[in-house]
């Protein structure tokens, strides 16, 4: 095994060549079962993954990333033949509190090359929030339990730097068998093919609806409730479950009036989770973590909905700035702005306190001064991803007019949402549809240099910046 350490040590000492390029291994199916020791909060695995060579050399070795309290027990190839591995706990080299289990299996995959790796694994769970990532608070509980990417509690295929993550997304199926205890349900985004019961446990079975980059497992003692394409999961008060259905399907049907058809005609599944968990989205699954499941004014719900219109973006070199966060963030104050008179104004107001918050940030980290936001996911700064773009696409609102507005929005997503696209893709786009040619300077403005930061220093407010393009000629 010296020489898989060796060459751990390789990767992590040269993670940056790695990060530039895609790897050629990825996952293309999970079979993954689950079982629980919920006395003990252990869980216990085995895991099936689909792994194909998309490189036209041979590639010898297979890293994997797992939970820092869980260890792989065995790693054996389809014909059921043990492979040697190594394992240590170690950290990502740009971010070091976050610790993981890195793993390295000797499998030759040939060029095109298609293989499945089981890997028998265990172990504990207790979150990263001492990270900084305050809502990644999963643990193995009876009371609520959650499995996803965010924690690694399942393998992944990767070594531990953060640019290598970003830019080797991939898309993947997955069926899932978790057993519980009888008094547990099991939810997922993915279609339940089978829930049985045996003496005091009950399997279920999933599939997923879509290829997806995520995969979320959520346990607790669940109730559902269902309409025609939406399925609520919830665990605590009907009330807000009702609602939530009831402002979910109306959501939805003002999305699809402002964008068109979404390309996946699967419900789309709302998973009531622990206070503090984090808001997500996939394009099936919506993770609501409690005090936003309760809380009446639905704003994470109209952030969370408006992703399922968000087309792919992968950038030809680097990784996405995540301006569809900006996208989402302003949603939450548009749909109030469109469906409530007693709301009206807010989404002016609410832009308004953005850009002051904004400029103070500005003056306080005066080098951000000179960062275009397509630099933000390349700078590890997709924090702002919630900011700049939202006052960017208010301006646009504002500017153009919301039919304008919705037809670019829509548009992109009908014509790229099975292909993805980049963010020149995007801004092509909006050129197109609008014929308005000072949109080149704008997006320059806001895109692709960091101009737009003299705007938002000289105290301009929305209306001000509103009127700026406005007179361009």
């Amino acid at each position: 095994m010296k020489h898989l350490a060796k060459f751990l040590l390789l990767i992590l000492l040269n993670g940056n060549l790695l990060a530039q390029e895609r790897f050629p291994l990825a996952t293309q199916h999970y079979h993954l079962k689950l079982s629980f020791d919920f006395p003990n909060e252990l869980l216990k695995g085995i895991c099936q993954m689909s792994i194909t060579n998309h490189a036209d050399t041979a590639v010898s070795q297979l890293p994997l990333l797992l939970y820092r309290l869980m260890q792989v027990e065995s790693v054996s190839d389809q014909q059921g033949k043990q492979l040697p591995f190594s394992q240590v706990i170690t950290h990502y080299k740009e971010f070091p509190k976050l610790q993981l289990n890195s793993i390295m299996i000797d499998a030759e995959f040939q060029p095109g090359e298609t293989k499945v790796i089981e890997i028998r694994y265990g172990g504990y769970l207790l979150g990263y929030a001492e990270t900084g990532m305050r809502y990644i608070t999963d643990r193995i509980s009876p009371s609520f339990t959650l499995i996803r990417d965010d924690a690694y509690a399942f393998p992944k295929i990767g070594i531990p730097s953060i640019a290598f993550a970003r830019a080797n997304i991939n898309l993947y199926e997955f069926t899932l068998e978790v057993t519980v205890p009888d008094t547990l349900m099991v939810a997922s985004g993915g279609k339940l093919v089978s829930a049985e019961k045996h003496n005091t446990e009950s399997t279920y079975r999933y599939t997923s609806k879509v290829p997806d980059f995520r995969m979320d497992i959520a346990i607790a003692p669940y109730n559902k409730l269902q309409s025609e394409g939406l399925n609520i999961f919830w665990f605590n008060s009907p009330e807000a479950a009702s609602r939530i259905l009831e402002q979910g399907q109306k959501t939805m049907e003002l999305y699809t009036r402002w964008w068109g058809p979404l390309h996946n005609d699967n419900a789309i599944t709302v998973i009531e989770t622990g206070k503090g968990s984090g808001g997500q989205a996939s394009e099936t699954t919506i993770l609501l973590p409690q005090e936003d499941f309760e809380n009446t004014d639905a704003r994470f719900l109209y952030h969370e909905l408006s992703h399922l219109w968000h087309v792919r973006i992968r950038e030809e070199k680097g990784v996405s700035p995540r301006w569809e966060e900006g996208l989402a963030t302003f949603c939450e104050d548009l749909v109030p702005e469109i469906t409530n008179r007693e709301s009206q104004g807010q989404l002016s107001t609410s832009v308004n306190s953005i850009i002051r918050q904004f400029k103070r940030s500005l003056e306080r980290t005066p080098r951000l001064q000179q960062i275009p936001m397509i630099e933000y996911g390349n700078r590890q700064l997709t924090q702002l991803s919630y900011i700049q773009p939202t006052i960017m696409f208010a301006v646009l609102y504002y500017w153009l007019g919301e039919d304008i507005f919705h037809q670019a929005i829509g548009g992109f997503y009908q014509r790229y949402s099975q292909s993805g696209a980049s963010t020149p893709n995007f801004t092509d786009y909006w050129l197109e549809i609008s014929g308005h040619e000072n949109l080149r300077t704008f997006f320059n403005d806001w895109i692709y240099t960091a101009d737009y930061a003299g705007l938002i220093l000289s105290d301009m407010s929305l209306e001000d910046i509103v009127k700026h393009y406005q007179s361009i000629p």
